[in-house]
Formats: C-alpha cells, structure tokens, sequence
C-alpha cells in the first residue's frame, strides 16, 4: 500500500510518541522508604489526580505510592522512575492547578474585555448560531461580541445584558446541542441565516400577513424574527423567533390551508446552490464524502464550485437531472443512500497524529482554539464525513458496543460522577488518543491504573 504524506507525519509523530524509552531518573527528593510531611502533600497531589487510591494520605512513602508516582509520570511523558525529584514534583503541582484553574475559568462571566480561549469558544459558538457576524474568532470580548450575546440573550428570553454568565453560555451549548441533535433533515433558521430557505420563508409570512417589510431580502433578521415570533404566538408554540422545524411545518400547513393548491403538480423547491451555506449544507457534504463524491478534506458548510461538481457526480449515479443544484429529488435520494464506505481508519489516525499537543480548552472544538475531549473526537470524524453528538454521555447513549476496541473505536471513562464523562480514539496497543484537561491532546495507556479504574466500553459508530 502507497503511504500518503499524511500518513508519513503519522507514523513519525506515532512513533515518537509511543515508542520513545524513558531516561534514567536524576537524584530523587521523595522515594521508596520516607516518611515526611511532605510525602502526605504529595500524596494528596497524587491523589486529586485519581492516582493515589489509598484511602488516606499517610506521609509514608512505600509501594502504593511508588506505583501511584509511576503511573503519573508516564502519563505526563516523563521517565516512570516512581521516584519523585523535582521535575516531577513541579509538573504534578501545574497539572492540579492547571485543572482547576481550566475550571474556574470556565465557570467565570465573560464580559467586555474578558480575553483567551474561553471569549474564542464562545465567539466559536455564537457564530455557529448565526449571532457573531465578525469574519474572524478573535478571542478578544469587545462590543461586537456583547452585541451577539444580547441578541441570543433577546431571542432566548434572558435577561439582555450583554455578559456571558453561566446561564447564558449553558443556554448557547443547549441551543447547540439542539442543532446537532435534531432528527430532521431541515435546519433552523435564525438570526443571521442566509440563502433561499430564508426567502421562501419570508414570502409565505408575507402571504400569511406576519411580514410587513416591502422586499424579500434572504436574510432573516430582526424583523423576520418577530414576524417568526407574533406567528408562533399566535399558533400556540413557544414564542422562540427561531424558524425551527416545527415551526416551518406550521407556516407551511397554514399557508396551504389559506391558498388551498390544486391537485397540480408542485413546483420544485431548490434547497441548496453555490452560495448556500450553513448545517444543511455541512449535511450534504458529510453524505456525499460518504459516498466517495466530494473529496474536499473537510466538511465547510459553504456549498461552492467543489460542492457543486460533486452533486452532479452523484446526480450523475443516481440517473437525476444533472444540475449541481440540489433540489427535493437530489436531497431525498441523497439522504437515503447507504455510504458506499465506511470510515478511513488510516485517515482518522493520520489527522489525529497531527493534533498532538494542542491544548485542552472546556468547549473547544477547532484546532484554532484547542479542544475538550469530546470536541477532539466530533472533530475528526466530522472529517470522516461522520457526524457525531457534542457530549460524551449523548455519545455514549449511542453507537454500538464493542467487548474489545478495535482502531477508530471510541473508548469512554467514568471521570467525574455517574455515567460517562470523558472519551478517547483507540489507536491500538492498548493505547488511546484523547484531550486532557491537563495534557492537552495526548497519548495514554489503558492499563494505566487511573484509566483502567474508570475504564466504561468501547464504541463503534461505523
């Protein structure tokens, strides 16, 4: 088999990583055999991280905790000596401060002039939203951002102050979670949506008497929000502003009651063309790259030229009216093609290889930004063309188990309360690559004895 230069980087970035022999230690400080006030420190340290199992911290130092030292330098890449000196000490202290400074932060309001990586998760995720208009995630929290939080604060009926507070950013990874999770093939529109769906949208409120503005604009702001918002009063659903696929239901089944159409055949409704962008798009490409058509290596949400050349290969197989435009017929055939592959395990591991060392950031999703372990792993199978739940535990409540992983499994753990709290990509060997929150993307073993206590099962989503 041909390696691919991605798969070259792969095989060196893996073998540095997996196969690198540990140097011999220096002097120690704390080793086999003290008894310290100082050991009972490092014990507690030891035990915040999940290494430390005894039930008390004694200030002796014998095998239970050489074994606990052990397994914490080699989960941060050190040589697994069990012998405490003072590299070992420092990183063991920056990873518990590291973790629980990641934690105050995520849970600290963000506000104008607020900077650093969680202002780019939330700016990240308000443009996905259609709030944050600024071309570029600038991770700086100026008025452009408190404008588009007050704007989702307005159309999610909080309070319109313009700080991020835990409230506001829990309601914006809701609304997230929403917009992955729906089951229907139709997305929402919402402030900041574009393109063709908006204006058929427009035209049936205009119909029904709920759009007042003179023109047809295709772009759906504040006043196709309230026009959206006095409709949903007045037939009885949650006053959102958000065109939601209940509600676009609605105003087709109302404008179908109040023109009552013939028994003629319906014109064709065109739902995506160069210059279409957005989730429904993202969804065409994700199945056509599972189809073998569309060979772009990511799945951007902006329907160009590439785009439309792989429609007309796929229309092409499918006997349709070659167009490159994708209307009723194109989308419904689409959709319901079985992938003609599954997915790319060397591809996966390939683009995985290349995330190591960046770093872990509650909420990121991009390697711009960093990512959280659940982030990392959407990521990378998005560029499979696989579209996969936001959280580990709507992860978990999905795929197939698996009694033993197999490369491209997933594997989850039991970190942080009942059910599964964090996830991994196995990469064989009994190892597996994930984000940490005090390592960053990373390589671990799972018969390290902190994975292996927490150790839940293996998925499989291909």
């Amino acid at each position: 088999m041909q390696l691919k230069p991605k798969h070259v980087i792969m095989t060196s970035a893996f073998a540095s990583a997996l196969f690198m022999l540990p140097m011999t230690g220096k002097a120690a400080e704390w080793k086999i055999g003290m008894s310290h006030p100082q050991v009972k420190e490092l014990q507690q340290l030891l035990k915040a991280k999940g290494f430390f199992t005894y039930p008390t911290a004694t200030g002796y130092f014998g095998t239970i905790t050489e074994k606990a030292v052990k397994d914490f330098q080699a989960s941060v890449h050190l040589p697994a000596t069990g012998i405490v000196d003072d590299q070992t000490y420092e990183k063991l202290k920056s990873s518990v401060t590291s973790a629980n400074q990641a934690k105050s932060k995520a849970s600290r309001p963000l506000q104008i002039g607020s900077t650093g990586d969680a202002v780019k998760v939330l700016q990240q995720n308000l443009k996905k939203l259609g709030y944050f208009t600024y071309p570029q995630i600038t991770g700086y929290y100026g008025t452009i951002t408190a404008d588009a939080v007050k704007k989702f604060q307005k159309a999610s009926r909080l309070a319109i102050t313009g700080v991020a507070d835990s409230q506001t950013v829990q309601a914006i990874q809701n609304a997230l979670n929403r917009q992955t999770a729906s089951p229907s093939n139709e997305t929402a529109l919402r402030i900041g949506s574009k393109g063709p769906e908006v204006s058929k949208l427009q035209q049936n409120l205009k119909q029904l008497g709920y759009f007042t503005y003179p023109q047809i604009t295709d772009y759906y702001g504040t006043i196709t929000s309230d026009a959206v918002r006095k409709f949903q009063q007045q037939s009885g659903l949650k006053a959102t502003g958000v065109a939601d696929s209940t509600t676009l239901a609605k105003i087709r089944e109302a404008v179908d009651q109040k023109t009552k159409p013939s028994s003629s055949t319906p014109k064709t409704t065109i739902y995506l063309t160069i210059g279409s962008t957005g989730q429904q798009v993202e969804q065409v490409q994700a199945k056509l790259k599972q189809l073998g058509h569309f060979t772009y290596p990511t799945i951007t949400g902006y329907f160009g030229q590439v785009t439309a050349e792989a429609v007309k290969k796929f229309q092409q197989s499918a006997k349709l009216k070659v167009t490159g435009v994708v209307d009723n017929e194109t989308y419904e055939q689409l959709m319901g093609q079985a992938p003609a592959v599954k997915l790319d395990v060397m591809e996966l591991m390939a683009d995985a290889a290349e995330l190591l060392g960046k770093p872990y950031v509650w909420g990121g999703q991009t390697p711009e930004v960093g990512f959280d372990c659940s982030g990392f792993i959407v990521y990378l199978f998005k560029k499979q063309g696989l579209s996969l739940p936001r959280t580990v535990a709507m992860m978990w409540n999905t795929g197939t188990s698996i009694a033993t992983p197999s490369v491209g499994d997933i594997v989850f753990f039991q970190t942080d309360g009942p059910g599964a709290s964090h996830a991994g990509i196995y990469i064989g060997n009994n190892q597996f690559i994930h984000s940490g929150s005090s390592t960053g993307v990373t390589i671990s073993q799972l018969n390290n004895s902190y994975w292996k206590a927490r150790y839940l099962g293996a998925k499989r989503y291909y």
